[in-house]
């Protein structure tokens, strides 16, 4: 049964949750439609579109913004108990500060479980329909890819340049210019048009591009020495109507199905991703496998090829002397050796680049998976860090609870990166680098809660410096004593 007291520290605690959440909420939003905005403005979308898009892309910021909110929230809280001595008021009636948080900290549970669930369903459907989203608007509104007097570069196969646009989606283009991507050693070809028209196509990873009123110049120099090039006559083939497939898939995201992309770990919940991971977990084995005996079969092979030799030296049968071989077959030996050394070093790059490319992909899973939880769990552990040390400061407001805030979650951020990045990179296991947060700063939390239940001086600097006093007092009387009796 809650009190009267409960109900009054939960009110007081919502005021500033609020309050923050709201704020932090708009400036991570704001951040983040900073970086992606230049990809959508001025290309031919309306502001309601471009809204939207962001607004689904940018949901999943409230994993990291809940934890913080809860930390700053609940420094603000206690500190502003403290600072108006609500704190000691409580405390003299014999209820405990464990007593006082004990609402909050339930409050604070069911907020975590909020986020997971928030997490686990909201965020990966977000996601998705952003990325459909993005297909839609590659396959219906072609001047969000293409600029007037840009070459764009992201198409395989070719660059492409036009002069202007115009339609309600840009699909009437003018002055086409697309220039087939090849070395200078390949025959080259430029496509001039005045103009065109962007068309979906039956393929809905493509894009149809009807060219009208053009050209097409080739040069052929494949094979072609420098005079028969400079012979070589020009070759302009006209034509009424031209048809180009454009692939947007690589522009956007590659593997489509029915305008719905539903393979993508960022797009899947906690038990999607579980089947997922032991898929990965059976096809990495099965892969490795391979690779395992291949390289084995390699050894075995070169094992019995020095064994043979060794029998062949014990029944005296030798390898004729180096310098009885002529020059040209040493050469001939010398370039074998070494084309044999570099394709072992090729398949050895190969297969690491494949376990490399394999570890990473099943650590984003993981992670993804496992942040679900340590991200939940923050929630609880940023509460008994910032409950305390509200407590303990005594100061309310936005003033240094906001400051001790920032830092904490500077250091916390610093983590989630950092063990990040190690999972990617293969150097720290996936399960680990997802839990490392939790087990770096939930000790913290417990730590700073035992401190200010015990009252504890914790960031008075003369309490640190006490020992060290009496330890110079001890050694200082002695001298004196020493000179006074001297």
């Amino acid at each position: 049964m809650l009190k009267k007291l409960d109900w009054y520290t939960i009110k007081t605690y919502f005021g500033p949750f609020i309050f923050i959440f709201s704020v932090l909420f708009f400036i991570f939003m704001v951040q983040f439609a900073w970086q992606e905005m230049e990809k959508f403005a001025g290309k031919g979308l309306d502001m309601i579109t471009i809204f939207k898009l962001l607004f689904y892309m940018g949901l999943s910021v409230v994993q990291l913004v809940m934890p913080l909110t809860v930390l700053l929230a609940a420094i603000m809280t206690f500190g502003g108990f403290g600072e108006r001595y609500e704190l000691a008021a409580m405390k003299s009636t014999g209820v405990s500060l464990g007593r006082i948080m004990l609402p909050l900290f339930i409050l604070v549970c069911l907020l975590s479980y909020g986020l997971y669930v928030f997490s686990d369903t909201v965020v990966p459907q977000s996601q998705r329909k952003a990325r459909n989203m993005l297909i839609n608007i590659a396959r219906t509104k072609p001047a969000v890819n293409f600029e007037p007097g840009v070459f764009v570069m992201g198409i395989p196969g070719f660059s492409m340049k036009i002069g202007d646009k115009s339609g309600e989606n840009g699909q009437f283009v003018e002055q086409v210019f697309i220039h087939k991507d090849v070395s200078a050693f390949e025959n080259q070809q430029t496509i001039v048009a005045k103009n065109g028209i962007f068309e979906p196509a039956d393929d809905q990873r493509f894009l149809r591009l009807s060219l009208f009123d053009g050209a097409v110049l080739e040069d052929e120099i494949r094979n072609k020495n420098t005079e028969e090039l400079r012979r070589q006559p020009f070759r302009e083939i006209t034509f009424d109507t031209m048809v180009q497939y454009i692939d947007v898939s690589s522009i956007v995201e590659k593997a489509i199905e029915d305008e719905q992309i539903t393979d993508h770990y960022k797009f899947m919940t906690s038990t999607e991703l579980r089947g997922r991971i032991d898929t990965l977990r059976k096809n990495d084995s099965l892969t490795y496998h391979r690779i395992f005996s291949e390289k084995y079969q390699t050894l075995l092979s070169e094992y019995f090829l020095m064994d043979t030799l060794a029998k062949n030296s014990e029944e005296n049968i030798t390898l004729p002397p180096l310098s009885s071989i002529e020059e040209n077959k040493k050469a001939s030996l010398c370039n074998s050796a070494v084309s044999e050394i570099d394709q072992h070093k090729n398949s050895y790059q190969i297969n690491k680049t494949e376990i490399q490319n394999r570890n990473k992909n099943m650590a984003r899973h993981v992670l993804v998976l496992v942040r679900n939880f340590s991200n939940a769990l923050m929630c609880i552990a940023f509460f008994l860090i910032g409950a305390p040390l509200g407590a303990i400061i005594r100061k309310g407001g936005v003033g240094m609870p906001v400051v001790v805030a920032i830092i904490i979650f500077i250091l916390f951020y610093l983590v989630y990166m950092y063990s990040e990045n190690l999972a990617k990179n293969g150097i720290l296991d996936p399960y680990w680098a997802a839990w490392l947060p939790v087990v770096v700063f939930f000790p913290m939390g417990i730590f700073f809660t035992y401190k200010a239940m015990t009252d504890s001086e914790l960031f008075n600097i003369e309490s640190y410096l006490k020992p060290f006093q009496k330890l110079f007092a001890i050694f200082g009387n002695k001298k004196t004593e020493h000179a006074r009796y001297r």
